[in-house]
């Protein structure tokens, strides 16, 4: 059982916790949107632009677990403040670059630096959840989407006020803020893990985790038809420009109710895998449903989901990995789901392409045996954590 909480030590600990995840997500809500922006300022051609925009997603999958894991041996705190200082002057050195190499190179030792920034600072959250010193992840975490929301509307006034030469200074910017406030997150409760302090080696991982983060990575990646062409499909429906905006920022929204009243699942343990397994069926309902032509109030339904096909999964993955993942190695678990979801959506981006071109709106439908797969992986995972006594809590 879980020690009790004292209100005031909880509170300010989830307070240091929230600016964290907040200023971490404030340059991610910049770069997505506006990143390309500032490529094309550049006189970078489109298939340049792809190219740059294809690194980080290859950089997560070579390199996301390795970086990651490194927390297991370092202070996580202290190593999220480094990699997010590191971002900050590369970020600041790429600003007068306009050749396609050196952006190229600078983009790649960014996105170094920033694959172990955001599971970094979930193995520092669920640390205390586990540990009983937090109540509720969700509500934590649900503020890297409001200053991710906030700074998607900021960027947008920020380049038609002074033009997209300021994009670099701003990721610069918010990563600088993002080292300070991991310098006052607080460290895993007892410090770096007793196996590595005294050399002893890491236990491996088991069956039952790697089906749960084929499961997770299954669930994550239907949603790269919606991030790819989501736009393109309205836009072909008759949807407006400002109904499209506001069928982006529902799903946000949806995302962040699920944060705020569902995030004390990331104390359930195994109970998580069956939260995966909720999100995979959501998403083939969602991307089956959009494959048709929905109107306008259907697909503001649809976008509802996302509460589920992202937000449950997401909730879902990190209660079952800090059960399934060794003591020893958190962090590096952290790691391989975000490796494992970057294969996965790349791979399924690909795919989409070519779907897209062919059958239009039916890449939408393709999605749904991706979302079946998952959710089989999930039923897997349950049936082996429940067969195997080195796991403990209830699904």
């Amino acid at each position: 059982m879980s020690p009790p909480l004292r209100t005031g030590p909880s509170r300010l600990l989830a307070v240091r916790l929230s600016l964290m995840h907040g200023l971490n997500f404030l340059g991610v809500g910049f770069y997505l949107p506006f990143f390309p922006v500032w490529l094309g300022s550049k006189g970078l051609s489109d298939v340049d632009i792809g190219y740059v925009l294809a690194i980080p997603i290859l950089v997560r999958v070579f390199v996301a677990s390795s970086v990651t894991g490194l927390g297991d041996r370092l202070r996580p705190n202290i190593l999220l403040a480094l990699l997010n200082a590191l971002a900050a002057l590369l970020y600041f050195s790429l600003a007068p670059q306009a050749q396609l190499i050196p952006i190229a190179v600078l983009t790649a030792l960014s996105a170094i630096a920033l694959s172990g920034v955001v599971p970094l600072a979930d193995v520092l959250t669920t640390a205390q959840v586990k540990a009983g010193a937090l109540r509720d992840y969700g509500r934590v975490r649900l503020w890297g989407s409001v200053t991710f929301v906030l700074s998607n509307l900021a960027g947008g006034y920020l380049i038609a006020q002074y033009g997209a030469w300021l994009i670099p200074f701003v990721l610069a910017g918010s990563s600088s803020l993002a080292a300070l406030a991991a310098l006052q997150a607080p460290s895993p409760p007892g410090g770096v893990s007793p196996a590595v302090q005294h050399g002893g080696s890491p236990a491996g991982f088991r069956p039952a985790f790697w089906l749960a983060i084929g499961a997770a990575a299954c669930v994550n990646a239907t949603h790269a038809a919606l991030y790819a062409f989501g736009s393109l499909h309205w836009r072909s429906l008759g949807f407006s420009g400002e109904a499209i905006g506001w069928l982006w920022a529902v799903g946000v929204l949806a995302e962040i109710a699920v944060f705020l009243v569902g995030g004390g699942i990331a104390a359930r343990g195994l109970a998580g895998l069956r939260w995966i397994a909720l999100a995979a069926v959501a998403a083939a309902l969602r991307f089956g449903v959009m494959s048709a032509d929905s109107g306008l109030a259907l697909t503001f339904l649809l976008q509802l989901l996302h509460g589920a096909t992202f937000g449950c999964a997401h909730l879902g993955s990190l209660a079952a990995l800090s059960a399934l993942a060794p003591e020893s190695r958190r962090a590096a678990a952290q790691g391989r789901l975000v490796a494992a979801g970057a294969l996965a959506m790349g791979l399924t981006t690909i795919l989409s392409g070519y779907l897209y071109r062919l059958s239009g709106p039916g890449v939408f439908l393709a999605m749904v045996p991706v979302a079946l797969l998952g959710l089989l992986l999930a039923a897997l995972a349950i049936h082996r954590a429940r067969g195997d006594t080195g796991y403990g809590g209830r699904i």
